[in-house]
């Protein structure tokens, strides 16, 4: 009976042992897939979600070396490419970088292909690669880089590296594209100074041709300003030939009616000279015997009775 304990914890450790050897658990983030003799389940092993309980995600397994248990985390994971040029379509380098976010959906794929998730991505990041490059090899520079809004493809070529992407990985290594875009797009220094120095080019022709367009059509309203003005001209020229013609008729008919009274006439001019010389109260040392102020001269301004008529 001095060996029952002994033989009880061995019994107990040889259970866990055993426990340990013949079961496996899968996380809510993980996948499995078991291997018999080194041939892998193609059916994966998930945690059922409607399990709740504390031994959810328990699973059985024959001990090593019948069977083994290979996990994948399920959780999303970031892809970025690295920074390298590409030709476009009309031979222009340029510097896109992409980056992606993928998870493993097809354990079994992905496992009879690439032992390790590292060489799988290294492998996934190649892919992305010369599809991108691809992408870019049918499209023009212009689609990338332009001064015009409308010209720029950017989002267009985003769905269609997406597409190629997903479409590859998915049959090819069993993984789920889940984000797809390009992170950076840059340009060699030698393509930037001659995109720098064409779009100096394209915009200097632009600004040429609205100068041009600017000096017709300041030459046009110039014209037209002047042709208004000839027309505005005449018409004020004919308007005052007619006044001007008007009040000399006006006038005639005047000197008509003063010729007959010439006298009075004469009279009337002289006061509204004097009228005009005094009307600031200046004091003026007059001489009578000068218009107007010969009015003051009573022998000059009274006609003496004739001879004839004192006889």
């Amino acid at each position: 009976m001095k060996n029952t304990p002994s033989i009880i914890a061995a019994v107990l450790l040889m259970a866990i042992l055993l426990m340990y050897w013949c079961t496996f658990q899968v996380r809510s983030t993980e996948v499995a897939i078991k291997k018999t003799f080194g041939n892998a389940s193609e059916k994966p092993i998930r945690i059922d979600e409607e399990d709740q309980s504390f031994f959810a995600g328990l699973n059985l397994k024959w001990p090593w070396p019948i069977q083994s248990v290979v996990k994948y985390d399920t959780r999303l994971r970031l892809l970025e490419g690295r920074i390298e040029e590409a030709p476009t379509l009309d031979s222009k380098q340029i510097i896109v970088t992409t980056f992606a976010t993928w998870r493993i959906v097809d354990p079994y794929k992905f496992h009879t292909r690439y032992n390790e998730v590292k060489s799988g991505e290294e492998a996934l990041r190649t892919r992305i690669r010369s599809l991108k490059k691809a992408v870019i090899g049918n499209h023009n520079f212009s689609d990338f880089v332009s001064t015009k809004a409308s010209d720029r493809k950017l989002q267009e070529i985003e769905k269609e590296m997406m597409d190629a992407i997903a479409a590859d990985a998915q049959k090819d290594f069993g993984v789920e594209i889940c984000m797809f875009g390009i992170k950076q797009l840059a340009l060699p220094a030698n393509v930037t100074q001659a995109v720098f120095t064409t779009m100096k080019k394209t915009q200097e022709v632009k600004a040429d041709k609205y100068r041009s367009e600017g000096d017709a059509e300041g030459t046009r309203i110039k014209a037209a300003a002047q042709a208004a003005s000839g027309r505005i001209m005449a018409m004020v020229e004919r308007k005052v030939a007619r006044i001007e013609s008007e009040g000399l008729a006006e006038v005639g008919e005047i000197y008509k009616k003063f010729k007959a009274h010439e006298e009075l006439r004469i009279f009337l001019d002289q006061l509204r000279s004097i009228e005009l010389i005094l009307q600031n109260r200046a004091e003026v040392f007059l001489d009578t015997q000068i218009q107007p102020f010969n009015l003051w001269n009573e022998d000059t301004r009274i006609e003496k009775p004739s001879a004839a008529a004192t006889n």
